[in-house]
């Protein structure tokens, strides 16, 4: 019988281990902690960060923006499209709610531009330590698709700073940033990568019972929504009563 407890034990410690390690693996980027959202509903949502710059420092800051639809590129299937987000969603703008949560930061607000939440930040305190995770949480509701279109799904790439360090943009590095962010935009806080890797992503699922495809559309399209460049750089940085903070 102890023979058969410590086996149980030795077990379920070896479980344990491999669903930290997983937990970890899941969160190593930036990323929402509900990455996939049917159309129309809403949640508590988090934006999880998972890791520091480097293990040498601590994450005492971040910043989030989402694309606001206004002067967005769109993709179809992987082509540019020349319409406007209302050709594939019906109520996008003014989708998310940011929660006051004072776990690791001290101060937070959201970012509204002509009425609209179009991001949020947060810093102030003592941070997120580089061994630990942060989840932010805010309240989101996903956009509807538009019946008369062929979306299946519509992608919004949402950039993140998390931020280690004050500095201006030319000293955005290794250890004093970590920017999930495009990689081709052509603004100061574009991510060094060879992919487009960057961005957390909130796939909004279009609900076939309710919102079936229309006959012509065959198995549907997949839409993406990535932010402009000129609204990364109204909208990244971190301004407080009209005084910018982040990047000095």
């Amino acid at each position: 019988m102890k023979k058969l407890n410590r086996f149980k034990l030795t077990t379920l410690s070896l479980t344990a281990v491999m669903l930290a390690g997983l937990g970890q693996s899941t969160f190593a980027h930036t990323r929402l902690d509900v990455p996939t959202q049917t159309e129309g509903t809403r949640i508590i949502n988090h934006m999880v960060i998972g890791h520091s710059c480097n293990e040498n420092t601590r994450t005492i800051g971040t910043s989030v923006v989402f694309p606001d639809g206004v002067d967005s590129t769109i993709l179809v299937d992987g082509q540019p499209h020349n319409g406007q987000l209302l050709d594939f969603l019906t109520n996008y703008g003014n989708n998310a709610q940011l929660l006051l949560n004072h776990s690791a930061f001290t101060a937070m607000d959201e970012k509204i531009v002509n009425g609209n939440v179009v991001g949020f930040w947060a810093g102030g305190g003592s941070g997120m330590p580089n061994n630990l995770n942060v989840a932010t949480p805010f309240r989101l509701t996903a956009a509807s698709i538009n019946p008369t279109s062929c979306a299946k799904s519509v992608a919004i790439k949402i950039s993140v700073a998390d931020i280690c360090e004050i500095t201006g943009v030319n000293d955005f590095r290794e250890g004093t940033v970590e920017l999930w962010t495009h990689n081709d935009l052509g603004t100061p806080f574009d991510r060094v990568s060879a992919t487009d890797d960057g961005p957390a992503t909130l796939t909004i699922a279009r609900n076939l019972a309710t919102n079936p495809l229309p006959s012509a559309c065959g198995e549907g399209v997949a839409v993406v929504v990535k932010p402009s460049a000129a609204q990364i750089n109204r909208d990244m940085p971190i301004r407080v009563n009209g005084e910018q903070f982040w990047p000095k």
